[in-house]
């Protein structure tokens, strides 16, 4: 592979390129190990500050994860943007997080149905953890929105539709809108029992179940912040 513009801006750019080219080619799966630094300069022929930046650019994309002293691997989050929806300026958290609910509600219960067709005893097994591990610590009062959203995430990743598994990088601003916007006995009636719904249907590979039980979650979810703008709106 040769670069003829001098630009380095050209130059980044073009061996970012040949990097994705590289990941396709090698049907190359998210979690992959990418190939060494002296192992990608031989095959791009370019300089070691090329490379560096070509890698950088493919991280804050989201397609390449740099793990200090491991090295680089394929983004779990398979290049999907940290804000497609542009969510970060819109100043209204309750609607936003409304609005969002709507959308969750149209996507998120055919995900728990997928994933109770087929996912794997093992994704069932990390699933039963990872519910725990949200309860223990909303029990502790502890920071949870980053293991609730990771929750989602695999179940969505457990339905085995991809296009699915991404969505739902885009949807976790709607968690954690949602977590701010709930109280404590809303997390302890609906987060912590509906969880367990959902996870033992997907376990037990009963798809209504899951389905009517993720529906279920999400309503409870929207109905709370839905009164809480109706009381907002009264307020003098």
């Amino acid at each position: 592979m040769t670069y003829n513009d001098t630009s380095p801006v050209s130059r980044t750019e073009e061996a970012a390129n040949h990097i994705i080219e590289y990941i396709i080619s090698n049907r190359m799966q998210p979690g992959d190990r990418m190939p060494t630094e002296p192992e990608l300069l031989e095959q791009l022929s370019v300089s070691r500050t090329t490379l560096r930046e070509a890698v950088k650019t493919l991280s804050a994309r989201n397609i390449l994860e740099i793990r200090q002293g491991s090295g680089t691997y394929i983004s779990k989050r398979c290049g999907v943007p940290d804000d497609p929806l542009g969510l970060t300026f819109i100043y209204d958290d309750d609607r936003l997080a409304l609005n969002l609910l709507d959308i969750r509600m149209m996507i998120e219960p055919q995900a728990a149905l997928l994933a109770a067709v087929y996912a794997t005893e093992h994704q069932c097994k990390s699933l039963r953890i990872q519910c725990r591990l949200v309860e223990e610590l909303i029990k502790k009062d502890e920071p949870y929105s980053h293991e609730d959203i990771k929750l989602h995430e695999m179940i969505a990743e457990a339905s085995g539709n991809r296009v699915l598994h991404n969505l739902s990088y885009i949807l976790q601003t709607s968690v954690e809108k949602n977590i701010i916007s709930t109280d404590d006995s809303l997390r302890l009636n609906n987060t912590l029992v509906y969880h367990r719904h959902i996870v033992d249907a997907i376990s037990q590979h009963d798809p209504q179940r899951a389905y009517s039980s993720m529906s279920c979650h999400i309503s409870m979810l929207r109905n709370f912040i839905a009164a809480k703008l109706s009381e907002d709106a009264v307020l003098p």
